[in-house]
């Protein structure tokens, strides 16, 4: 508050000596009703009655005590004994309360500070909230307590300090975040002030300038204290399971198991990155794209990968989603597929991560190999959609036009379709293309023999993760399949799962040993 305001409510020399009683002054021209801060706790209903009624101002003349208040709306005191006690701590300063009609007021300081103030010296202001909406004129609450030296009016206010970001995550020890707080007044104005950083250090260490520091596993408060109001934020450190060796056959989860990953011993990498159910409350729901679960898929790949070690002794690599897709998309790029939640786009790297290890493996194991995503879809037409990143118009074309160097290029599985003596439009719906071998073994799909293009029809290419885990480029061994699933008589019952997933472990064994010569070590 500026000295204009302290001219306006009198100096103190101008104070009314007789200021237990009610009474009238002039302040700069408006008539200003005084009341002695001890005579005010005696008289609350009369001052509530005044506030409404009158047009003057209010002024609340200190207690001979010097202490100064402090207003925070979290601030709770065990007693109004041990809250005054608290509050008789600095002497040179006034402290003012100022509010404008009961709504908006100057300088951070609210109604409900006023009312706590009031109750930390044994009383509560009983103005209903009807009353003050018909208040005439500006209200000055000043619980002012006296100076001891001077007239400066000094206004502590209410600030709201914000941490961003308010949920965090460090993954590993030593790793480190920023952390950034600003302070705001009741007007939503910036207030500058020092920061004051604290943490649990046993979990993570803070800086002055904001960066936290991971030190153990645990999840620790972060709290930032500008001009004595504190804001708080949420870290946890999460140190995920060092392995040296992935067993084959064993489960490993992320993060409180919301991807999984089962490793494999065959050249053949398999996702389901849309039948997850969990839906933890720590993630926030996305609020873009497609939110729809792929319902049966989780169950579906681990069918498969029983049906490939029933037929083979052997079983591919295994990446699944656990999430509902409400809560996070693996099949997006990070951000739409988590959306800025920190939970969701640990859970992401997990799942992309180890996609990425088991075709290293593969690659260090076998040269080249496959990856399948695996998904359901609710198109009118019950048949498969194999997708390769062509579009239904690339598909659309002939035999002759569909085999030119730009669609291999532009394809997932362009590191098999370069090196392939067949035509491209054979390894796409040939006899012996994927979907040429799935159509032997009953089951219809598109591209194939019998069902050559999609047509007019809906049609899924392929998304993120076929693209960034399929053959696109020179360097790339491991060619990508999206397979998109009816769900009548595939994958709505176990019987039907498993008698599916069986035809396509011996589909893609046979694709394999045709176009790459070998299946197992």
């Amino acid at each position: 508050m500026s000295r204009s305001m302290s001219s306006r409510v009198m100096s103190r020399s101008a104070i009314p000596s007789d200021s237990r009683t009610l009474a009238s002054s002039a302040a700069s021209g408006i008539e200003t009703t005084w009341l002695d801060a001890d005579a005010a706790a005696a008289n609350w209903r009369l001052i509530a009655s005044h506030t409404h009624t009158t047009p003057r101002p209010l002024i609340i003349i200190p207690r001979p005590k010097c202490f100064t208040v402090k207003t925070t709306q979290s601030y709770s005191p065990p007693s109004d004994e041990v809250a005054l006690e608290q509050f008789h701590t600095r002497d040179s300063v006034y402290v003012c309360i100022v509010h404008s009609l009961g709504r908006r007021v100057l300088h951070g300081i609210g109604l409900a500070d006023a009312h706590q103030i009031h109750r930390m010296t044994g009383t509560i202001l009983p103005i209903p909230a009807a009353h003050r909406l018909r208040t005439a004129a500006k209200l000055l609450a000043a619980l002012a307590l006296t100076a001891c030296s001077g007239d400066q009016v000094t206004v502590i206010q209410s600030l709201t300090v914000s941490i961003q970001p308010r949920r965090a995550l460090i993954v590993g020890v030593g790793q480190s975040l920023d952390f950034d707080a600003v302070a705001r007044d009741a007007r939503g104005a910036l207030v500058s002030g020092e920061v004051q950083w604290s943490s649990d250090a046993a979990i993570a260490e803070i800086l002055s300038n904001g960066l936290a520091t991971g030190v153990a596993a645990g999840v620790t408060t972060i709290s930032a204290t500008i001009e004595g109001f504190t804001g708080t934020a949420q870290l946890e450190v999460f140190v995920p399971e060092q392995v040296g060796t992935y067993e084959v056959g064993t489960s490993y989860f992320g993060r409180r198991e919301y991807v999984e990953y089962i490793p494999g011993d065959l050249p053949v990498v398999m996702s389901a990155p849309h039948g997850g159910a969990f839906t933890p409350n720590e993630i926030a729901d996305r609020t873009f794209g497609v939110t729809g679960t792929d319902r049966n898929t989780v169950e579906l790949i681990l069918a498969v990968r029983e049906a490939f070690l029933e037929q083979t002794g052997r079983a591919p690599h295994v990446i699944i989603s656990h999430l509902a897709r409400v809560k996070l998309d693996p099949n997006r790029e990070i951000v739409e597929a988590a959306q800025d939640d920190p939970y969701a786009e640990q859970a992401w790297q997990e799942f992309q991560g180890w996609i990425k290890a088991a075709r290293v493996t593969i690659d260090v194991d076998f040269g080249r190999g496959m990856y399948f995503d695996l998904h359901g879809h609710g198109h009118d037409i019950d048949r498969l959609e194999l997708g390769y990143l062509l579009s239904a118009a690339d598909l659309n074309r002939s035999d002759v036009a569909l085999n030119a160097v730009a669609f291999v290029a532009s394809s997932s599985i362009r590191d098999l379709g370069r090196d392939s003596p067949l035509p491209f439009s054979q390894l796409l719906r040939g006899p012996t293309s994927l979907g040429g071998y799935l159509q032997a073994e009953g089951v219809r799909g598109v591209p194939s023999p019998g069902d050559v293009s999609p047509g007019s029809d809906a049609y899924f290419t392929g998304g993120y993760n076929t693209r960034e885990h399929g053959a696109r480029s020179d360097g790339e061994v491991i060619s990508g399949v999206q397979i998109e699933h009816h769900f009548s008589g595939l994958r709505d019952t176990s019987g039907n799962r498993g008698v599916y997933a069986a035809q396509l472990a011996r589909s893609i064994r046979a694709f394999m040993l045709e176009h790459y010569g070998f299946f197992s070590p």
